[in-house]
C-alpha cells in the first residue's frame, strides 16, 4: 500500500513536472512565433519607465545588464531573458505577442494621420495642420515622434518662425539618430533639406548649403521609401544656393546631374526650377540666345501647369536675357508681363528682383523717373520680405539711380545700407561693387572715408586674387 501511494505520488510529480515543461514550452511558442523584437523592446521599456525603474534595478544573478540593454534595443535574445524581465515588471509575456497586431494597426493609423497632417500643412495651411498635431499623443522615445517633431518644424517654418522651426528639426534629428530603422525612410534627408530652407530664408546661404550636403549624405536610395523624391529637391536646392553664391560651375554640374535623371523627376515644380536656374546660369555665361530658349520653353510649361510663381520668375529670367542681348523693348514686355501676376504671386520676395531689373532697364534707357519709381518699389518690398541678397541689389540699383541725378547724399545712404547687408549676411561677392560706389560718393567730399573705402576694395582683391581665393 505504501509502495502504491509512493508510486502514485511519484507519477503525479512526474505528471506535474511534464505539465510545467509543456506549459513553459507553450509560453515559448506563444512568445516566439509572432514576436517583433523592436515592438517588444518598446513595450518593455515603456512599462519599466511607468514603474519608475532603471535598467540596473532589474539586474540579478541570472539577468545581466547587457542583456537588458539588448532587449530594449530590439536585439534578439533568448526567450528566457524576456520572460525574466517580464516577471520583474509584472508584464504578461503573452501581452508582447497579443499586442503586436494591435500595436501594428495603431502605428499604421498613426502613420496615416501624420501623412494626412503633412498634406494639410503643405496644401491647406499650417494652422489646420497644427490643430491635428495637437490631437496626437506619441511617446517621446517612439520612432514616429521624429515625424511628429518634423511636422511641428514644418508648421513653424511655413509661418516664417525660422528659429522655432530649426529647434524642432534638430529635435527630430536627435530621435532619428536613435532609431536605425528610420534610415530608409529618408526622413533624415528631408529634415536636413528643411533646415537648409530655414537658413536660406534667414540669409545664411553657406549654412543652408552645408545642411543640403548633409541631406545628400543621409539620402538612402530605397525605391520603397515614402520620400524617395527628396533626392531631387536636395539637388535642386543645392543648385539654387550655389548659383546665389556665384559658384556657377558647381551649380551647372549639379543641374547636369539632374538633367540626366529628368525622366525620373515627377514634380513639374522641380522641372520648372531646373529650367529657370539653367537660364540664369546661361545669362551669367553670356549665352543669351540659349537662355531665351530655356526660359521660353519653360514659360509654356508653367502656363499649362498654371504655376504662377514659376511663370513669374521665368518671365523675369527671359526679360534679363533680352536686356543683356540688347533688346530693351522685349525685355520691358517680359518684366511688365511678370508684374501683371504680382497679386497672384505667393512668395512676395521674388517681386523684388523683377522691380529691380525693370528699374535698371529704365535707368539704362534714360527713363529716369520710371527707373526711380520701380527701384523705390523694389527697396520697399525688400525691406518687408527679408531677402538680404535681393534687398542689397535693389538698394545698390536705387543708389545708381540717385547718382545719375547727382543726388549724391541719397545715393550714399543707399550704398551704406547695402554695405550693412553685405557685412551682416556675408554677401562677399557684392562687397567690392558697393565699396567702389561708396568711394565715388565720397571722392572730393569726404577724403577720410574715400581712403577707407578705397583701401577696403584693395584689401578685398588682395584676399581674393593674390591669395588665390574665390574671386566670384
Amino acid at each position: 500500500m505504501h509502495w502504491q501511494v509512493a508510486h502514485l505520488h511519484k507519477k503525479e510529480g512526474i505528471f506535474l513536472l511534464i505539465n510545467k515543461i509543456i506549459f513553459f514550452k507553450n509560453q515559448e511558442v506563444k512568445l516566439l512565433l509572432p514576436l517583433d523584437h523592436e515592438n517588444a523592446a518598446r513595450l518593455i521599456k515603456k512599462k519599466r519607465k511607468e514603474l519608475g525603474l532603471r535598467q540596473s534595478d532589474l539586474v540579478d544573478d541570472c539577468l545581466k545588464l547587457h542583456a537588458i540593454r539588448k532587449v530594449e534595443k530590439g536585439e534578439i535574445v533568448s526567450e528566457d531573458v524576456i520572460i525574466r524581465i517580464c516577471n520583474k515588471l509584472s508584464l504578461d509575456p503573452e501581452h508582447l505577442s497579443e499586442s503586436y497586431e494591435d500595436v501594428r494597426d495603431g502605428e499604421e493609423q498613426l502613420k496615416f494621420k501624420l501623412f494626412a497632417i503633412e498634406h494639410d500643412i503643405d496644401m491647406v495651411g499650417p494652422e489646420e495642420g497644427l490643430e491635428e498635431l495637437r490631437k496626437l499623443e506619441i511617446d517621446n522615445d517612439h520612432p514616429l515622434q521624429a515625424w511628429h517633431l518634423f511636422l511641428k518644424g514644418k508648421y513653424n517654418d511655413r509661418k516664417g518662425h525660422w528659429k522655432k522651426a530649426q529647434a524642432q528639426y534638430l529635435k527630430a534629428l536627435s530621435i532619428i539618430n536613435q532609431h536605425p530603422e528610420l534610415e530608409t525612410s529618408n526622413l533624415k534627408a528631408s529634415t536636413y533639406n528643411e533646415l537648409g530652407r530655414c537658413c536660406y530664408y534667414q540669409n545664411d546661404l553657406e549654412q543652408a548649403l552645408a545642411y543640403i550636403e548633409k541631406g545628400l549624405e543621409a539620402y538612402h536610395p530605397d525605391t520603397d521609401s515614402d520620400r524617395d523624391y527628396i533626392i531631387y529637391i536636395l539637388k535642386m536646392s543645392k543648385a539654387i544656393y550655389l548659383e546665389k553664391l556665384n559658384r556657377n560651375e558647381e551649380a551647372m554640374r549639379t543641374l547636369e546631374e539632374m538633367w540626366a535623371d529628368i525622366g525620373k523627376i515627377d514634380s513639374m515644380e522641380i522641372r520648372l526650377i531646373m529650367y529657370e536656374v539653367h537660364a540664369q546660369l546661361l545669362i551669367k555665361q553670356q549665352l543669351y540666345e540659349k537662355a531665351v530658349e530655356y526660359a521660353t520653353k519653360a514659360i509654356r510649361m508653367a502656363r499649362l501647369d498654371q504655376n504662377v510663381d514659376r511663370s513669374f520668375e521665368l518671365w523675369t529670367a527671359l526679360g534679363e536675357s533680352f536686356k543683356n542681348a540688347n533688346d530693351p523693348s522685349k525685355a520691358e514686355i517680359c518684366f511688365r508681363t511678370a508684374l501683371k501676376l504680382e497679386k497672384k504671386v505667393r512668395k512676395k520676395n521674388i517681386l523684388v528682383s523683377t522691380y529691380t531689373k525693370l528699374g535698371v532697364l529704365y535707368l539704362e534707357t534714360k527713363k529716369i523717373t520710371l527707373a526711380q519709381h520701380a527701384l523705390e518699389k523694389a527697396v520697399q518690398l525688400g525691406q518687408r520680405t527679408n531677402d538680404a541678397l535681393k534687398y542689397c541689389t535693389a538698394l545698390t540699383a536705387l543708389g545708381d539711380c540717385y547718382m545719375s541725378q547727382k543726388r549724391t547724399n541719397k545715393a550714399r545712404e543707399c550704398f551704406q545700407q547695402a554695405l550693412h547687408l553685405v557685412e551682416r549676411h556675408a554677401l562677399r561677392s557684392h562687397e567690392p561693387e558697393v565699396l567702389v560706389k561708396l568711394a565715388q560718393c565720397c571722392e572730393g567730399e569726404d577724403h577720410e572715408n574715400y581712403e577707407k573705402y578705397k583701401n577696403r576694395v584693395f584689401q578685398y582683391y588682395v584676399e581674393h586674387y593674390v591669395k588665390g581665393g574665390d574671386s566670384t
